[in-house]
């Protein structure tokens, strides 16, 4: 029997797409998956697990009046050498590395930031970053009185909050008005009073309702008339 003049002889032809078709197979799952679309990740935050960070609790504190005896962490961006934690003096200043002795009593944290970024920019740095977080108070204390299981002083520090106080005290009596939680205020030589709905926080998870304390803050938790 004569072979054909041109191509392969039909058993090696068989031969060869039976060695081709495991690759085609493969090559073609491997386009499905490429071409399979992913489902999309849930990136909402789940309040129930308890992994997203209170919006409020790291807010810094900006109004604040620095007085003798804070204390406070120092740090300067990308030179680890120059930051340190302070205490204010009786006199009213910190000493930091490379800049000396700077006066802090008085001035808000932005205030005093500016101030020593302009220390460090006279032949140290170029474009200096520092950032102040205020660690102790000299007035550390909130009174909290009212509907709260044991009402009284409770010392604070920079990342405290009113849900966090109230839990200190072991959380509100039965009676507790929950809705209208007041808090009294000294501000520019006198007083602000608002109030806080802490139900929102407690119930629907508004944890950026959440109120950051400040030190002399009068909370109050009114009694719940039924």
């Amino acid at each position: 029997m004569r072979q054909p003049q041109n191509g392969h002889p039909p058993r090696k032809k068989a031969a060869i797409l039976l060695l081709l078709l495991p690759l085609f197979g493969l090559l073609s799952c491997s386009l499905f998956q490429r071409a399979e679309p992913k489902a999309p990740q849930d990136k909402s935050p789940d309040l129930r697990t308890g992994q997203e960070e209170p919006f409020l609790f790291f807010t810094p504190v900006t109004d604040y009046t620095i007085g003798s005896g804070d204390l406070m962490n120092v740090l300067v961006y990308g030179e680890p050498d120059l930051t340190s934690i302070v205490r204010v003096s009786n006199e009213g200043f910190i000493e930091l590395p490379m800049v000396g002795k700077v006066r802090a009593s008085g001035s808000t944290t932005p205030e005093l930031k500016e101030r020593i970024e302009a220390r460090l920019k006279e032949g140290y740095l170029v474009n200096p970053d520092v950032q102040i977080i205020l660690q102790e108070y000299k007035q550390d204390v909130v009174h909290l009185m009212g509907q709260v299981t044991t009402p009284g002083p409770y010392r604070i520090t920079h990342a405290n909050t009113l849900m966090g106080t109230i839990s200190k005290a072991g959380g509100f009596t039965p009676i507790a008005k929950r809705k209208k939680v007041k808090i009294i205020r000294k501000e520019n030589g006198g007083s602000k009073v608002f109030f806080v709905d802490t139900t929102a926080i407690t119930q629907e998870g508004r944890l950026q309702d959440d109120v950051l304390l400040m030190p002399g803050d009068v909370i109050i938790v009114p009694e719940r008339f039924f």
